[in-house]
């Protein structure tokens, strides 16, 4: 009956976080043209931030329940998701046009892997240097994604805030098409955010139910559900036809996904990177080469070799199923 009753809550808050995540991607979409801050833009901060709600609101629960391993296996699992989700969705859509990567798409990828290499680095080096009260891992953290940001935004050739500046009418009074896409994004984020800790909180139990590692549950299960958002975000922008928007949603939540990280670093009283172990390494690894291998499959889609980019589609969900394994064999008890 208990079972029944989780299954229940975790598939209402399923539907919920799919269907506002599909709202979420049409909003973005007449956000992007009404406003001109164009579909990369819009996915890198407005969906990205509105569909990583989930791992913010999971990480920093985690961390106040004293359980760092969940926070940082549920950052680099869903990273690779990610990529797994985008890879795999744009192998079902051959008809949407890839187009080479423009610079400030280059630059939100760069930014997503260093932030994610930093993460790797100090759980390797088991001990980071702290300053004062905070590691320095997550002054990197930090920093490296707000110059990120600035880069990516400034690559499309346009000063940050510039816009606002020298368009102040348009913002005091938007068209009334503007403020029903406004309307439609605010009301989708906060289905997003209502729902998420609901779904997160249904598959905790449901695990514990199940007898699933607690460890493991943070790169897997906990990853699967806290993306759930991204994954309806960017079946929503690709069936827009809008791949620009996809990628954007994609790297963006796996750099802000880190920013998480951080914030929950700064949050909690311990360095929170020294108490992660050799499973959440391997996640780390796992998720460069996923994430790494993610231009590689945008390059060759974007030269229309639909069977070359599947073979990648492939690679990358394989290098996903491998770190799981390996992951998994880490994190069994005793």
């Amino acid at each position: 009956m208990q079972t029944l009753a989780w299954s229940a809550l975790f598939l209402v808050s399923a539907t919920v976080v799919v269907r506002s995540g599909l709202a979420l991607s049409k909003a973005g979409d007449l956000l992007a043209e009404k406003t001109g801050l164009g579909r990369l833009w819009v996915g890198t901060i407005l969906l990205a931030v509105a569909t990583s709600l989930p791992e913010l609101v999971t990480n920093l629960a985690a961390v106040r329940l004293d359980a760092p391993a969940l926070a940082g296996g549920n950052i680099l699992g869903a990273n690779m998701l990610n990529v797994v989700v985008l890879a795999s969705l744009l192998s079902l859509f051959p008809t949407v046009a890839v187009a080479r990567a423009t610079r400030d798409q280059q630059l939100l990828v760069v930014t997503a892997l260093a932030l994610t290499g930093v993460v790797t680095v100090l759980v390797a080096l088991d001990g980071p240097v702290n300053l004062g009260p905070v590691s320095l891992g997550t002054m990197l953290i930090l920093g490296g994604y707000l110059l990120g940001m600035v880069a990516v935004y400034r690559a499309r050739g346009v000063e940050l805030g510039s816009e606002l500046r020298s368009e102040g009418t348009a913002v005091d009074a938007p068209p009334a098409s503007a403020k029903r896409a406004w309307l439609m994004f605010g009301l989708a984020a906060a289905g997003v955010l209502v729902a998420a800790p609901a779904l997160a909180a249904s598959a905790d139990r449901l695990a514990d139910i199940l007898g699933i590692s607690g460890s493991f549950m943070g790169v897997l299960a906990v990853a699967i559900v806290t993306t759930m958002p991204e994954t309806s975000v960017t079946w929503g922008a690709l069936r827009l036809g809008s791949e620009e928007m996809a990628v954007g949603n994609v790297y963006g939540s796996c750099a802000f996904n880190v920013l998480v990280l951080g914030l929950a670093d700064l949050i909690y009283p311990r360095p929170i990177f020294a108490l992660l172990d050799r499973s959440h390494l391997v996640a780390g690894l796992g998720a460069l080469l996923v994430m790494g291998l993610g231009p590689l499959f945008l390059i060759v889609r974007a030269r229309n070799r639909l069977v070359g980019s599947r073979l990648v589609a492939l690679a990358i969900i394989g290098g996903w199923i491998g770190a799981m394994l390996v992951v998994f064999s880490l994190a069994r008890p005793g």
